[in-house]
């Protein structure tokens, strides 16, 4: 039987519709197969090495039924789903090509460098829910890293959150738990997968574990830091999400290590200086519950708090940039110092985007203010403002540097509350070859000295990256082991 083909565009749906505009060509129906039966072209049935096309979302199978209007199709015999975010093989397949929703059995290929099995997909247009999963950013036959589990769901920011879940490595089951909660990063390390181990001077071994629960209401986060020399540091947060029902993805802290879009000027977690910021209005509130919780704030990293606070967070598009606020109210009791007081504090940080001078060269501004009120009537407040310049000087190098100052006014009864620090400059470096190194510097201004080193190092790898961290002001080593997405 000769090979026919046929060419449906939109505009043929309603013969009657010659006054409409026409279409584009991406959002053109393009049906190839050898045998196809159509009803006033809008219901087709295509048997015989069918293909069907609708932008850049194309099908193959052996029979393919479909709606024009609805982008609805129902594909069976060795399916084959390629669009911009990977290729997808099934047994069959009911999908919609115009909102990517749908469902696939036996689904076996590659989502944006991360290849799966599964024994059935469900996609909502965004979100992929798959059940009985195996799951690697190894593309070996034989992968190096390889999870397991019972129900997996990806997000479109890649964080994966999977149930009853197994990992292996190297040929061998390493552990075993019962829910999984982790961001896999898009050609550079995401979020750490197995427990991080380290060495501080102060509190000697560690071992550090956290993770994202989500419940109904939103979302439970804890974090949990056990040491040789030191008692166990926890720290649980209860989030809620106001703005988009079902959106699991939390709201980050205003620490700098912590926050969605962050200068490359303030810490090694960030990775590029060309960074997009958020433009999407967000706002979330949360309790925190803190036991011996560090104080990482400038050279306070030895003392400890313990309590409780609720919060609320904003995060609003303003001026071209970012404009994040928070609000908090808790109880605290500081260690060593032993000092107990209520405390309400209000947070705002406004960064702009990053202004393009050329290719190689960028710059950005974050502007920060924070006020605090306290149960022995005591007030504190805290200007700052820092300006980066970035270069980007090739494909494996970049390096910025960058001037802050700062002011403050007032007293607070908390020595970790009290930001001395009035001027101070920082230099980075990262390099991105084989070896990744990342080096940030923060040289004292006023008292001549550096106040902080932060050094990373990103060990050759496959899939599965290593990173060693230093920071000189933590007098801390630590050791992540994160999935990447090639």
């Amino acid at each position: 039987m000769c090979r026919f083909a046929v060419l449906l565009l939109l505009g043929m749906l309603v013969s009657g519709a010659r006054s409409a505009p026409s279409p584009s060509e991406d959002d053109a129906w393009r049906l190839l197969a050898r045998r196809v039966e159509a009803q006033q072209f809008r219901h087709f049935t295509a048997e015989g090495d069918a293909e069907v096309q609708w932008g850049s979302r194309r099908v193959r199978a052996q029979r393919i039924e479909g709606d024009m209007e609805s982008g609805w199709i129902t594909a069976t015999g060795d399916v084959f789903l390629a669009d911009e975010r990977g290729t997808l093989r099934a047994s069959q397949m009911r999908f919609n090509l115009k909102t990517r929703e749908g469902d696939l059995s036996d689904v076996r290929g590659e989502i944006e460098g991360i290849f799966i099995t599964a024994e059935s997909l469900r996609s909502d247009g965004s979100m992929l829910t798959m059940q009985e999963v195996t799951l690697t950013t190894c593309d070996k036959q034989t992968p190096d890293f390889l999870l397991s589990a019972r129900s997996l769901s990806l997000s479109p920011a890649l964080r994966l959150r999977a149930r009853q879940v197994s990992l292996s490595a190297w040929g061998h089951r390493w552990v075993t738990v019962p829910y999984l909660s982790r961001r896999i990063g898009r050609r550079e390390p995401g979020e750490p997968l197995l427990p991080q181990i380290g060495y501080s001077r102060r509190r000697g071994l560690m071992v550090y574990y956290g993770d994202l629960l989500p419940q109904r209401w939103g979302q439970v986060r804890y974090r949990l830091r056990v040491f040789t020399r030191h008692d166990p540091e926890i720290r649980v947060d209860l989030l809620r999400r106001l703005d988009r029902a079902g959106d699991q993805e939390p709201l980050r802290r205003l620490e700098p290590t912590e926050r969605p879009g962050v200068s490359f000027l303030e810490t090694i977690g960030t990775y590029s200086w060309r960074t997009s910021l958020d433009r999407e209005m967000k706002q979330g509130a949360f309790l925190s519950v803190q036991a011996n919780s560090p104080v990482e704030n400038l050279q306070r990293t030895d003392l400890y708090l313990r309590g409780a606070e609720l919060g609320y967070q904003t995060v609003h598009p303003v001026g071209g940039g970012l404009l994040e606020t928070e609000w908090k109210l808790g109880r605290l009791q500081e260690s060593p110092t032993l000092v107990t007081a209520s405390r309400a504090l209000a947070l705002l940080r406004w960064q702009s985007r990053t202004l393009e001078i050329g290719r190689q060269v960028g710059s950005d501004i974050v502007l920060e203010a924070r006020a605090g009120a306290y149960s022995g009537s005591e007030m504190y407040g805290w200007v700052r403002a820092q300006w980066g310049v970035y270069w980007n000087a090739g494909e494996g190098a970049q390096m910025g540097a960058g001037l802050a100052l700062a002011a403050t006014r007032g007293n607070s009864p908390f020595v970790f509350d009290r930001l001395e620090t009035r001027r101070e400059a920082r230099f980075r470096l990262r390099l991105t070859e084989r070896w990744g190194v990342d080096v940030l510097g923060i040289w004292d201004i006023e008292h001549h000295r550096w106040r902080d080193w932060q050094v990373a190092l990103s060990l050759p790898a496959h899939c599965i990256q290593p990173r060693i961290l230093w920071s000189y002001q933590q007098r801390q080593l630590q050791v992540q082991l994160s999935l990447v997405s090639r």
